[in-house]
C-alpha cells in the first residue's frame, strides 16, 4: 500500500466521529467465534430450524434474539 494513502487513512479515521467497518465472517473465527456451517460450528450443535426462523422468534423472541 502506499505509505500516503495509509497516511491520509489514518488521519480521516482519527478526525472521524464514527467509523463501520464491514468485514466478512471469516474475521470472526480468526478471534476464536466459531462459525455456523463448519464443521464444529453452531449449527452442529444447535438446530437452526428452532433458533434461526422468523417463527421460530415469533414463538420466543429471547431465544432467537441478539439479546
Amino acid at each position: 500500500m502506499n505509505e500516503d494513502l495509509l497516511q491520509n487513512t489514518v488521519e480521516i479515521l482519527k478526525r472521524a466521529k464514527k467509523v463501520v467497518a464491514f468485514t466478512g465472517a471469516g474475521i470472526s473465527v480468526e478471534s476464536g467465534i466459531p462459525d455456523f456451517r463448519g464443521p464444529s460450528g453452531l449449527w452442529e450443535k444447535f438446530d437452526p430450524m428452532e433458533y434461526a426462523t422468523i417463527e421460530a422468534f415469533h414463538a420466543n423472541p429471547k431465544r432467537s434474539g441478539p439479546c
